[in-house]
């Protein structure tokens, strides 16, 4: 006599398919990637339209003087930049000082200054072409200062910060397993400063140098095993693309010394080893730092064009501090520190430790680039980055984060599950997303927050943010 089947619990089919959905997800995490990325977009473009810009145009703050370069050079011929500053100055009507400060400073050559970068005009100018030509083609304003000219590049920045989160994923997949991996890319893309700098203000520098860093650890990876001669080169024109982008981030060319250096104690290590058997290594070398040469060619013409050499510091030597470092406030303080601002990259930092078992040379090289780049952005005046989202200026290390942080997972899977882990991380995204609210709502005049956040601004205020939006939505509505 058979037994009666018993019937099966509703709520166990329902965990089991949700459970393979989520299995699917991450075996193939690309379309989901995908969609995040169109939401941003879409959130992106929806803001143009609903969130008045300051002075009423998209490109302001430190990125006018990255897009100067571009229509300087595009449409007047020249990095003159006195025109494009009177311009941004009719613009601006509610911050005087800052008009002023456009047209005051002036170069050795007599031209106005520009203490930024190059490389994000190099980045972005394939997509500005393209639009302007289609722009003439429309009979659409085509001044520079249009929405047709500066909108595409903004996108093209959400697109390239995209690029780097993907080019992450394939390198934290190809280490790590591919839960550890797709929990620790939404954990850096979504739950640290990224999500402001690609979803609120891509006309900065910072998710382009999220993508140099990226690709050039993209291309260390693919080159793990071997590299011929040409790949030498081609990674040293990344390693000039992430200087290009930022000046300071040839630290993290460091990751090259240390393969480069790996290379030659293997041609030592023969006991018998002559001098031919350092010749493969020597020009390997060459060849690196030739391309990281020729990558930076750009900038080395505008600053000779703008202050009479093609290597310089244009906001001179007061601006470093090298004997009075701020480490830990970098790392700690409210104002814009590293880890209170980001919480999440502690478990980053401390995964740098399983990162180094899994990978000896990877792991080494991160530690040092992590504390190179922490030196020098406690010794700049700012250290703490000026009006910013958290500590802008260590976006280019997200993707040693985001390799920290897939070892730590990886480290403690046997003892933590996955829904734990999901939910934590779920924690974190709120918890980022609610500051990033409260930090836009008080950019837009709504809340406060102080130039040195108090510990109730930076936890108790974060929640009471979602209730003022509401309140400022239904006072506009009525």
């Amino acid at each position: 006599m058979q037994a009666a089947a018993q019937p099966t619990d509703p709520a166990i089919n329902r965990q089991t398919r949700l459970q393979a959905r989520l299995n699917a997800v991450i075996a193939r995490p690309l379309p989901f990637f995908s969609v995040i990325f169109l939401v941003f977009l879409a959130a992106y473009g929806a803001s143009i339209f609903l969130i008045p810009k300051r002075y009423g145009r998209l490109i302001v703050g430190d990125g006018i003087y990255y897009y100067v370069y571009l229509r300087s050079a595009a449409l007047d011929g020249d990095l003159e930049f006195t025109n494009d500053y009177t311009i941004y100055q009719e613009f601006n009507t509610t911050d005087p000082r800052k008009k002023e400060e456009m047209l005051e400073r002036k170069t050795p050559t007599g031209m106005a200054a520009n203490f930024f970068s190059v490389g994000p005009a190099v980045l972005w100018s394939p997509i500005f072409i393209l639009a302007h030509a289609a722009a003439l083609l429309l009979g659409q304003p085509t001044d520079g200062f249009s929405f047709w000219d500066q909108a595409p590049i903004l996108f093209a920045s959400i697109a390239y910060g995209f690029a780097g989160i993907w080019l992450t994923y394939r390198v934290a997949e190809g280490l790590f397993s591919k839960f550890a991996a797709f929990v620790s890319i939404l954990g850096i893309w979504l739950a640290t400063n990224v999500v402001y700098y690609m979803g609120v203000s891509p006309s900065a520098s910072h998710v382009l140098s999220l993508f140099a860093s990226a690709l050039f650890v993209y291309l260390w990876w693919r080159g793990r095993e071997g590299r011929r001669r040409r790949d030498w080169f081609v990674w040293g024109l990344s390693a000039g693309l992430l200087a290009l982008v930022r000046w300071q981030d040839v630290l993290i060319a460091v990751l090259a010394l240390f393969v480069w250096t790996a290379d030659v104690r293997r041609a030592w290590k023969g006991g018998e080893s002559k001098f031919g058997d350092f010749v493969p290594p020597l020009l390997n070398g060459f060849l690196f730092m030739g391309g990281l040469v020729l990558a930076f060619v750009p900038q080395m013409i505008a600053w000779q064009a703008l202050y009479g050499a093609p290597l310089t510091a244009p906001q001179g030597g007061g601006f470093f501090q090298f004997l009075r470092p701020e480490m830990l406030n970098v790392w700690f303080s409210t104002k814009r520190g590293l880890f209170s601002w980001s919480p999440i990259l502690i478990l980053a930092l401390i995964g740098f430790v399983p990162l180094y078992r899994k990978n000896r040379l990877l792991g080494a090289a991160t530690m040092v680039i992590f504390l190179l780049e922490s030196y020098v952005n406690s010794i700049v005046n700012d250290w703490w980055g000026g009006e910013a989202f958290g500590a802008r200026r260590f976006i280019s290390l997200m993707p040693f984060f985001a390799l920290g942080l897939a070892a730590f997972l990886d480290s403690i899977r046997n003892r933590v599950s996955q829904n734990v882990v999901l939910i934590v991380l779920g924690a974190f995204i709120v918890w980022n997303n609610l500051f990033l609210l409260q930090y836009n709502l008080w950019l837009h005049g709504i809340g406060h927050i102080s130039a040195v956040p108090t510990l109730q601004e930076m936890t108790i205020d974060k929640f009471i943010a979602p209730f003022k939006a509401l309140e400022k939505l239904f006072a506009r509505i009525s």
